[in-house]
C-alpha cells in the first residue's frame, strides 16, 4: 500500500514540526505502508523562512529507499513594503507559507500520483496553508484524505485574529476540511475535545489520538543525585514567546491602538507561562530562603539567545546561575540532556480552560531517564507528565508552594516513580502502528464505498 505523505516541514530542516512526520515515515514501511513524501526543497528554505537551521543528523536513520520529492518554491521576489506585508498578514486566513510553493506542487503532483498510484493522502499541519492544496488534490484524484494536526488550527494563536470575521472564516474552512477528510489525528486529547465542541456536526469516529513520542530505547532511570556539589538544570529549544504578541493577546480592546481595536481572540492564552518567568521567580525566592541550596544550582539553556530572555535573566538577578549556550544540532541536544541532572519544561496557560499543547521535547525528556522540573498550567502537558511519573509538577501561580516542592526535590525528600507501562506506549514505532491501522481502515472504507 502506498500513501502520498505531504509534509511541508521535513528534515534536513530543523524545526519542531519535522520530528513527527520524519518518525512516521521512518517506521511506516515496517507495517506494510510505503510513504511517498512531498516536502519543501532545501534550496527554497530561504524563500519561506526568515531564519532556519539545517541539521542533517535528524534523518540519519531514514530508510535508504524512502521516496522523497523535494519541490522547490518559486524564487520570485515579493515586495517588502510595510503596506504589502500588512495586506499579506491581515487578509490571510490559511497563512502564506506555501504561496511560492503552490504552483510547483500542482505541476508535479499529477506525475507523482500517476507514477506511484497512492491509495490515500496524509498531510501533516501546520503550516495550515497546506490544507487547500491537499483538499484540492484529494478531490481531483478521488483519494481519501487523512489530516494530522500537530496544532489546533482555529484555536492556535500567538497573535490575535484581525477581526472576529477572520476567526469565523478560519472556523468555516476548518469545518470544511474536517468534514471532507476521512480521518483526523491530533497530538492531544484536549485538541480533539476542542474540535468536537467547535464542530458538533463532525462524526466523532473520525477523531484519533496519536501523541508525539520518542525514537529508540528508553534510558535507564537514574533519579536525582542530591549529593552532587552542582545540580545542572537544562532546557532545549525555543520558548515560542514574543512580549508584543502577549500584549496584543491580553490587552483589553479599549486600551489598544485604533487599528487593533477589532482584534479577536477565541481562546485567551498567556504565553508568559511558556517562558522561565515563574521558574525564575522560584529561584529568586529560593535564593532568599535557602542561599546554600541556591548555590548548588546551575541552569543551562540550549537555543537562541533571545533579547527578552537575556533581559529577564538580568531583571531577576540570576546571571550567576543561568547560562544560554546557543543553538546546537539535534544530536548535540540529546547529548546535552544526558549531561543534565534535571530537565526543565513549561506550558502555556489557557485562561478559563485547559491548554491543548504538548511540547515535542517532552517525549525526549521522558525517554532520557532524567527527572523533569515542570512549571505547567492545567492542560495536556501537565496531564501527560503526571501520568509518566517522571516530573515534579510545580504550579506557576503558587511560587511559595513551588519553592517548597523544588527544595524537597533538591534535598532528596521528594521521590519520582516512573510509570513504565504508560511510558512504553510513547515509543514511536508503537504510535506508527496506530497510524498504520488508521490508514488501512480509511483505505478499506473508501474501497467499500467505491461503485461496483
Amino acid at each position: 500500500m502506498k500513501i502520498l505523505f505531504v509534509a511541508f516541514e521535513f528534515p534536513p530542516l530543523n524545526r519542531g514540526g519535522v520530528f513527527r512526520p520524519y518518525s512516521f515515515v521512518k517506521y511506516l514501511q515496517e507495517f506494510g505502508i510505503i510513504p511517498i513524501v512531498v516536502t519543501l526543497a532545501e534550496e527554497s528554505y530561504s524563500s519561506v523562512y526568515d531564519q532556519f537551521v539545517i541539521d542533517r543528523s535528524i534523518a540519519k536513520d531514514l530508510p535508504m529507499d524512502t521516496k522523497l520529492f523535494a519541490i522547490e518554491a518559486e524564487n520570485h521576489e515579493q515586495s517588502t513594503s510595510r503596506l504589502n506585508n500588512f495586506i499579506n498578514i491581515y487578509f490571510s486566513i490559511h497563512g502564506r507559507e506555501v504561496k511560492k510553493w503552490e504552483k510547483n506542487f500542482i505541476k508535479q503532483i499529477d506525475q507523482i500520483i500517476s507514477e506511484y498510484k497512492p491509495t490515500a493522502i496524509l498531510a501533516t499541519v501546520p503550516p495550515f496553508s497546506v490544507l487547500p492544496l491537499v483538499y484540492k488534490t484529494s478531490v481531483k484524484f478521488k483519494l481519501p484524505l487523512i489530516l494530522d494536526f500537530r496544532d489546533a488550527w482555529s484555536q492556535w494563536r500567538t497573535m490575535p485574529y484581525g477581526t472576529i470575521l477572520h476567526y469565523k472564516l478560519a472556523l468555516s474552512f476548518e469545518r470544511k476540511y474536517l468534514s471532507h477528510c476521512s480521518a483526523v489525528i491530533a497530538t492531544s486529547l484536549q485538541t480533539i475535545e476542542d474540535f468536537k465542541e467547535l464542530h458538533p456536526g463532525i462524526p466523532e469516529n473520525k477523531y484519533n489520538y496519536i501523541p508525539n513520542g520518542f525514537n529508540g530505547q528508553l534510558m535507564h532511570w537514574k533519579g536525582l543525585d542530591t549529593t552532587k556539589e552542582k545540580i545542572t538544570i537544562g532546557y532545549v529549544g525555543t520558548f515560542y514567546y514574543n512580549p508584543e504578541a502577549r500584549d496584543q493577546m491580553l490587552t483589553p480592546w479599549w486600551k489598544k491602538k485604533a487599528h487593533r481595536k477589532l482584534q479577536y481572540i477565541p481562546q485567551k492564552q498567556d504565553w508568559l507561562y511558556r517562558t522561565p518567568f515563574f521558574f525564575f521567580k522560584t529561584l529568586q525566592q529560593l535564593k532568599k530562603s535557602n542561599p546554600e541550596l541556591y548555590a548548588k544550582i546551575c541552569v543551562k539553556f540550549v537555543g537562541k539567545k533571545q533579547d527578552w530572555l537575556l533581559k529577564m535573566i538580568r531583571e531577576f538577578g540570576l546571571d550567576d546561575v543561568v547560562h544560554i549556550l546557543g543553538q546546537v544540532s539535534h544530536d548535540e541536544a540529546i547529548r546535552f540532556q544526558q549531561e543534565c541532572d534535571l530537565l526543565f519544561i513549561t506550558s502555556a496557560k489557557r485562561i478559563g480552560g485547559n491548554d491543548y499543547s504538548i511540547a515535542g521535547k517532552t517525549f525526549e525528556y521522558i525517554q532520557s531517564g532524567k527527572p523533569i522540573l515542570a512549571f505547567v498550567a492545567e492542560g495536556a502537558q501537565k496531564d501527560i507528565l503526571s501520568e509518566a511519573g517522571t516530573a515534579l509538577i510545580c504550579d506557576p501561580d503558587d511560587i511559595k508552594g513551588s519553592t517548597e516542592l523544588f527544595s524537597q526535590l533538591l534535598c532528596g525528600r521528594s521521590v519520582l516513580v516512573p510509570n513504565y507501562n504508560f511510558i512504553e506506549t510513547l515509543r514511536r514505532d508503537k504510535l506508527t502502528s496506530k497510524l498504520a491501522d488508521i490508514i488501512r481502515r480509511v483505505v478499506k472504507t473508501d474501497n467499500e464505498l467505491l461503485p461496483a
